[in-house]
Parts: C-alpha cells; structure tokens; sequence
C-alpha cells in the first residue's frame, strides 16, 4: 500500500482527491497545510473513513523563499522516511507549488500538481516579474530530467484535465484527421470561459482563495486550461508549419473597474440596506485598495506564427464576471462551486475551408443532488460538439454531425452530479495513482515536460497585461520551445 503526501486539503483536494482516495481506499495518507486551516480540515476528516496516517500544520511562509524552509523540509523528509512516501500530490495555492514541487523532485518523489504551475505575487501589474514563471519552470525542468534520463523514475504529471476529457481528445482526432488529409493546421480558434464568480467588494478585498488581492486573478485560475488546451490542439502540426513564436495582446478588467460597473449605491438598491451592515469599506477606502489587485476578466489577441508568417490567430476570454445562480448576501462556505458558479464556455476552430468544429457547454445551476445526469443546454453535462465540413469537395465528408458527450465519456464521479471535467480530473489522477503502482507507459497525457510553451505564454500574457497597467505599449513576442 503506497503513501501519498497531500500538500494543501482545500476546497479542490477535497472536492477531487481526496474522495477519489478514499473510493479507491487502497493508500495510506499524510496531509500538511498551515495550521489556519486545521479547524476546517479537521471537522472534513471527522466522519471519513479513510484517515490521515498524520497530519502536519505549519505556520505560513513567504512565496519569496527560493526553497521550502528548511525547518518544514525536515519534517516532511522524516516522514518520507517513517512512512516511505512515494507521491505528493500539490493543491496548495499556487504561489507555493514551486517550493513544494523543488523540494519533491530533490527528494525523488513523483508530483501530481494543479494548475498553474507556478504564479508570483503582482503578475498582472508589474510587468518585470512575470519572468520568474519561466525561471521557475526551467529550475524545474533541469531537476526532472535528470531524475528521469536514461529512465523513467518518476512522474510529474500537471492536473490539467482538458487533456483527459474524451470531447477534446475527440476535437483533437477530428483536426488531426483533416490535417493529414489537407495538410491544412487548424487556422483560428476563438475561446470563451466564463464561470460567474460574483464577489462583492468586501469579499474581493478578503478572501484569499482563487483571489485577486496578490495581483494576479482569471489568468492564473482557470485561465491556464485555455492556454494549454490551444497547444494541446496544435501539437500534431509538422516541422514546416510548427508554431515558432507568438505575438500577443492581453486586456484586463481589474477590481476597480469593476466597482466601476457595479457600485456600492448599486448593490445597495440589489441588496437593500442589509448591504449597508456587511460591506466593510466605503468606495474611497475600495478604491485605495484594489489599486493594485488582479484582472477579473482577461481578452487576450494572439497570433501564432511559424518564423514570419501567421498560422494561426487567437482569442481567448477569460471571465469571472459573467451570469451567476448567486442570490445571496453571505457567501457560502464552500467557495470552489457552491457560491453560485455556474460555467459557460464555446469554442470555435477554422481549419481553413475544410472544417469548422464549435463547441458549446452551457450551464444554468450549480451542482446539486441529481438521479439523472442532464446532457442539455443548462444541464451540468452539457457539453456538445457541432463539426461541420466541406463535402463538396470530399464526398466522404459528412458536412454536418452532432457530437454529445454523453456518447464518448462515461460518467465515473457518480453520486453528486460533478461533470464532465470532474470526471477527466478522476482519469488525470488514476493515471498518477497507476504509476506508483508500477504501470509505466510510453507517454504521460499531461507530462510537466509538454507545458514549457503554456508557462512562456502565461508569462507573455501577464507582461502585456502590466504593460498595460503601466500605459506602455502592450504588445509581447514569445518564442516557442521545439
């Protein structure tokens, strides 16, 4: 029976690994998060049946550290020995992964990590630290291949579950085909993700989770899936066609802007004057405080090119403040999807004029207790694949198909309705799970060593992001890595 170290029991490790373990029920555990958390991890753990081997509470450190403290990396390596820990899996803020991930690759334990890989403090504002993204990346990169060359040893695999969902592994097939029919890459993507997480003022100001009080925001939660999915889908394209290097232009709506849009007068006739004995701040005292704070909302222009020429051209929006099932005034405890999040989220690929495959899954309720999973528009399976293509030219081609999710992907999280993309988050870590088990295989669907080109383009979005904080000129040009 292997052990597995859980750094961070948060909203996400409890909503995802957590049960997953326990269903599984077949590893022991050790758990460590900082010892503000103890109250709310304990009373999660009380009626478990799977129970902590320990659980280790340590005091906060700064991000800025270049290595875990030594003081925590001495109780963790006492129990890596006690308890001969094999994995760690990070879902810790990620301000921290970096730390967390070092310290494992220097101990030669295997990583399962969410997403981002790594993020700074002020990202969005200052537009000389995004650097740091990709120096930690490199730190890291070093670190695994030399555990790992000549041999596999271990794996260091991101949660980056779009990678493991059957409707875009089936998008993937679908370009990939017509690729090696045409030659043709795939010519533009639009994207849009919207997820309603509808926080009041006083809520932006203090709550530290999926925050935007650090100075980074949208871009460094779910935004990172979009970035990896557009590589994800590209990566099959051959050497004279390949993305060499990116040209980009990144927008942020900030926390000021939007007390902008909706101001305390306005959430006052929402809310009536029970608003007035929960907001904390005035508008003056908001406004000095959110100066400096993270994007909300991102639109980001992208041009991908091989060498000096446009293969394919880009949008990605990422939006927080979007439609929300939030009615009321008091946020509920769980804040990872019980505060009225509900996702809305298209996609539309060109592939020149040969093929056109949008994607919608609209959501219109949170998750919620349900006999039946629902596949349509407003359920929360939905998720439907529309292809279209030129049968006028190959005969063969179907010119119209509908494609549900329903048909390629098993429910396999069943009991709370929890979706699709839960369910490519449980196949994400069964893959991790089966390697320390011994199963080793070719390749790894979300290897630490496939996301070099996510974290040069999330260090490029957020410069020109800061660039534009800054009134400067916000244009940024990345190279990719071969």
């Amino acid at each position: 029976m292997e052990t597995i170290l859980i750094v961070g029991l948060g909203h996400h490790s409890r909503r995802i690994y957590y049960p997953i373990l326990e269903k599984l029920n077949k590893y022991k555990i050790v758990v460590i998060d900082t010892i503000q958390q103890k109250e709310i991890i304990q009373e999660y753990l009380h009626n478990k049946t799977l129970k902590p081997l320990k659980e280790i509470y340590i005091d906060p450190f700064s991000e800025k550290e270049n290595s875990l403290p030594i003081e925590i990396q001495h109780i963790l390596n006492k129990e890596i020995k006690e308890h001969h820990i094999k994995g760690v899996i990070i879902s810790t803020d990620p301000l921290y992964h970096y730390h967390y991930a070092k310290w494992a690759l220097e101990n030669n334990l295997s990583i399962l990590m969410d997403k981002p890989i790594t993020i700074v403090k002020d990202a969005s504002i200052d537009p000389n630290v995004s650097e740091e993204l990709n120096k930690h990346y490199k730190i890291l990169k070093r670190l695994y291949q030399k555990i790992n060359k000549g041999k596999r040893r271990l794996l260091f695999s991101v949660v980056s579950q779009r990678r493991y969902h059957k409707g875009f592994q089936k998008i993937k097939e679908l370009l990939k085909e017509i690729y090696e029919e045409t030659n043709c890459p795939p010519t533009s993507i639009q994207i849009s993700h919207c997820d309603g997480q509808w926080r009041l003022p006083s809520e932006i100001v203090d709550i530290d989770y999926h925050s935007y009080n650090q100075g980074f925001g949208k871009c460094s939660h779910s935004g990172y899936h979009f970035l990896d999915i557009i590589n994800f889908f590209t990566d099959f394209i051959g050497k004279t066609k390949k993305i060499t290097n990116v040209e980009l232009n990144s927008k942020f709506l900030r926390s000021i802007d939007f007390l902008t849009q909706i101001t305390l007068k306005d959430y006052e006739q929402i809310f009536g004057k029970k608003f007035l004995t929960e907001n904390k701040y005035s508008t003056q005292k908001l406004n000095n405080l959110m100066k400096n704070y993270g994007e909300i909302d991102a639109f980001i222009n992208l041009a991908f090119k091989h060498k000096n020429r446009i293969i394919l051209l880009g949008s990605i929006n990422l939006i927080h403040n979007s439609f929300s099932q939030r009615g009321n005034l008091i946020p509920n405890k769980d804040l990872y999807k019980g505060n009225g999040r509900v996702r809305h989220e298209t996609y539309t690929l060109q592939q020149g004029p040969f093929q056109c495959i949008q994607v919608i899954s609209f959501q219109s309720k949170e998750v919620q207790k349900e006999k039946n999973a629902s596949y349509k528009a407003g359920g929360e399976y939905h998720f439907d694949i529309y292809v279209f293509r030129n049968n006028k030219l190959n005969k063969k081609w179907k010119n119209f198909e509908k494609i549900s999710i329903k048909n390629i992907q098993k429910i396999k999280m069943a009991g709370k309705s929890r979706g699709h993309q839960e369910d490519a988050r449980m196949e994400a870590t069964g893959e991790f799970l089966d390697f320390l088990e011994g199963k080793i295989k070719r390749g790894f669907i979300s290897d630490f060593l496939y996301h070099e080109n996510n974290v040069r383009l999330m260090a490029g979005i957020y410069k020109s992001g800061a660039l534009g904080f800054k009134h400067l000129n916000s244009e940024v040009k990345i190279k990719y890595v071969k």
